[in-house]
């Protein structure tokens, strides 16, 4: 059976979609263009794809749209086809997602661009929303994850008074790689892709970054090495310490040769990814995910993250830490060790209790430019699990690093 889906898979990536944009392009001469859907990610059916003709913005051309249903996660996503030589964007699609047990409703707009960064081309998808006036929040995901990690607290940023931004790193089913040396998935490459971004939005200032997770590296190597950051945020960071239960790299280094091939991810990858999900509580739905997540693990630089630490703190960055007591991925001693470095003392650290009651760790006024929050009823998503005290978090650093400057 996973041999059967992986060849249809295959084959409906190389041959339907290069047909469906082959007989509808309309312009001669053109080189047929690239499928950017990676249809590996979710579990497609050819049954599920219509298409209809969209006029481009010359009004001369066409491209093609295609409605896509994901069935790993239930939604319903609409695409115009890059068919055409003069369309660089994307049209929007309007999403409205659930981002809570409440059923509670965000509406935003998912755009895409195409960015050229390291001799590669990206479609990259983003969601930008707020005024344009406002200041900058801009969030980046971990690994495997993509922007809806975020909705939680978009609707109170916004309404605090800030624009916020959630990028889509490639590699999970919402930003993809076109052209040029492959994608892997570094912290380097990443943030090289972040500046090229922000150099298309036209933002040379970002007045806060909330870093999640596995993209800590990339905020880390932004923070230290670029001016482009006024203040950081790190959410559950990975950062300069492994997790306790990974220092030994085999068995990654097992599962990544096991993995390389795919026709092995289609055999061994439920498997392996059914026994990882016991292990280490990730909710991972994919084995192109986890795949992905194994080949990032590949490219971790402790030293150089220590290294990254320790010159934000030399640079007197605005910085806060969210830590979760309870955190399997990233254990509550390395978000501590992250605070160490970054000079957050015993007495800027507070924790928020299971009773939802502050708690200073020690007595004394807490820095504002400069803190720790450890929550205890929380695990790594802390931004979903308590998505009002973040945003409030993050709102109230805001404030106090306009108020500095």
């Amino acid at each position: 059976m996973a041999c059967r889906q992986l060849f249809c898979r295959r084959f409906f990536q190389s041959h339907v979609s290069s047909n469906i944009l082959a007989q509808h392009s309309g312009i001669a001469n053109q080189q047929r263009p690239l499928s950017y859907i990676k249809f590996t990610s979710c579990r497609f059916q050819p049954s599920i794809f219509t298409g209809r003709n969209h006029n481009c913005r010359n009004q001369t051309h066409s491209v093609k749209q295609l409605s896509v249903i994901n069935w790993s996660n239930q939604t319903h996503r609409s695409f115009h086809l890059h068919s055409c030589c003069c369309c660089q964007q994307i049209g929007d699609e309007k999403a409205t997602t659930s981002v809570n047990s409440d059923t509670a409703k965000v509406d935003y707009t998912l755009r895409e661009t195409v960015l050229n960064v390291m001799g590669a081309k990206y479609r990259v998808s983003y969601v930008d929303e707020g005024d344009k006036s406002d200041p900058v929040v801009l969030c980046l995901h971990g690994m495997p994850a993509c922007h809806k990690d975020f909705l939680s607290i978009l609707p109170a940023l916004v309404n605090g008074g800030a624009r916020v931004i959630l990028l889509n790193f490639p590699g999970i089913g919402y930003s993809w790689h076109l052209e040029g040396p492959a994608f892997d998935y570094s912290h380097l490459t990443k943030a090289k892709l972040v500046e090229a971004f922000l150099s298309y939005l036209g933002i040379n200032k970002v007045n806060m970054l909330v870093s999640h997770s596995s993209s800590g590296h990339s905020g880390m190597q932004l923070s230290a090495n670029t001016d482009l950051i006024q203040g950081v945020t790190f959410i559950c960071p990975i950062a300069h310490l492994p997790h306790g239960k990974s220092k030994q790299t085999f068995s990654r280094d097992v599962m990544y040769y096991l993995l390389k091939l795919p026709i092995m991810r289609a055999v061994l990858g439920p498997l392996i990814l059914s026994v990882f999900r016991k292990v280490s509580k990730m909710p991972i739905p994919e084995v192109e995910y986890f795949y992905g997540l194994i080949v990032e693990s590949k490219t971790w630089n402790w030293k150089q993250a220590e290294a990254d630490l320790k010159t934000i703190n030399a640079k007197a960055m605005p910085v806060m830490v969210l830590a979760a007591h309870r955190d399997p991925i990233v254990q509550l001693y390395i978000s501590k060790g992250v605070m160490n470095l970054l000079g957050i003392s015993q007495g800027n650290r507070l924790t928020y209790s299971k009773d939802n009651v502050w708690q200073p760790v020690e007595k004394g006024n807490v820095n504002p430019m400069k803190h720790g929050v450890i929550f205890e009823k929380s695990s790594h998503w802390i931004q979903k699990s308590h998505p009002d005290v973040v945003a409030d978090l993050i709102l109230n650093f805001l404030k106090a690093i306009n108020d500095h400057r």
